[in-house]
């Protein structure tokens, strides 16, 4: 809400302080131990999504980030599931039973999510071609409904 306007006892702005800022660097490891970093992708649309194991919201996503990935890739979107898990253990093993065809970090010590401001999860932002986040959602998010592609669209 423009001007810090209170709903329900709480600032709303704050939620959407980094819409059309520059989204914070970063480099994170794959599961297999590769550093990635937020910066390869310059020039590019970036989905960045931030979820964990033990959500199942989270969990709940993961097919429609697949079936998102399937339908955008060839037009040039990038999809980064960065996970919030401590364990990297943990993560290893729910990704062996998990499809996963984008990008998958780890961010055990929290600091990337802590960078954008992350208060629950999943949490997904939209970063268009210049590196401006156009869109922050919290919650779970039928990415492949029209108003989801809808936003996606808007980043080309």
């Amino acid at each position: 809400m423009p001007g810090g306007e209170q709903v329900y006892g709480f600032d709303a702005s704050l939620l959407d302080a980094d819409i059309g800022k520059k989204a914070p660097g970063f480099i994170l490891s794959n599961l297999s131990g590769e550093k990635i970093s937020l910066d390869s992708f310059k020039g590019k649309p970036v989905f960045l999504n931030f979820w964990a194991t033990w959500c199942p919201y989270c969990r709940k996503e993961r097919s429609h980030l697949n079936k998102l990935h399937a339908e955008y890739r060839d037009k040039g979107l990038v999809i980064i599931s960065i996970s919030t898990d401590r364990s990297g253990n943990k993560l290893r093993k729910f990704m062996d039973h998990t499809l996963a065809d984008f990008i998958v970090l780890h961010d055990d010590e929290g600091r990337v999510s802590s960078s954008y401001n992350i208060i629950g999860l999943p949490s997904s932002l939209l970063i268009n071609r210049e590196g401006i986040i156009k869109y922050k959602f919290t919650g779970f998010r039928e990415w492949t409904s029209e108003g989801s592609k809808k936003a996606i669209d808007s980043l080309f």
